[in-house]
């Protein structure tokens, strides 16, 4: 038995969906990694925050702004805030936003891969940023400072466009670190 008519239909899915996306995600991305550019050089933190799921993408974003993938260069500085095994998936919010608080200073930036966070997860860790005035950017939910929401797909497509959009918006912060 042959899987391609399901595996046919998920990649044209996700080719027109993603094609639909690419403005709004070269904005996005194009202004994060300017704020995040701006953020190594001058020797603030940048965070790339996940729960549960999204873990995975903050990890793989996490690995891509440090080691890179296109060019040769130095290693650069990023902090993961990662929970991939909270239950309830709230816990995993809980213990982001006390390290963001604990951590996060005025002119930092947060990356937040939210596919699966509830508006509530999303007002706790936006109180957060804001009492360390912290910079954030959104990707997958719908957030108070500027997002990348996707909130006309569901939950796989979402999923999969935070991570095209991980990979997108590190080579463009390594563009405006490195040129080329």
């Amino acid at each position: 038995m042959s899987n391609f008519d399901t595996v046919a239909k998920l990649f044209h899915e996700h080719i027109e969906y993603l094609s639909l996306s690419a403005d709004a995600i070269a904005d996005v991305c194009d202004t994060a990694a300017t704020h995040l550019a701006n953020a190594i050089v001058s020797e603030k933190k940048v965070f790339s925050v996940g729960v549960g799921l999204d873990a995975s993408t903050a990890l793989s974003f996490c690995q891509l702004i440090r080691d890179g993938v296109w060019l040769e260069r130095p290693s650069l500085p990023i902090i993961e805030l990662t929970a991939t095994r909270a239950e309830p998936a709230g816990a995993g919010v809980s213990w982001v936003t006390r390290e963001l608080n604990s951590l996060g200073q005025p002119g930092d930036v947060a990356v937040v891969w939210g596919s699966q966070l509830t508006p509530d997860d999303v007002n706790t860790l936006s109180i957060a940023a804001q009492q360390r005035d912290i910079q954030v950017f959104w990707v997958g939910t719908q957030g108070p400072t500027m997002s990348l929401s996707f909130t006309e797909s569901d939950a796989q497509m979402r999923y999969s466009l935070s991570n095209i959009t991980a990979l997108t918006m590190a080579r463009v912060t390594e563009t405006h670190l490195f040129g080329a």
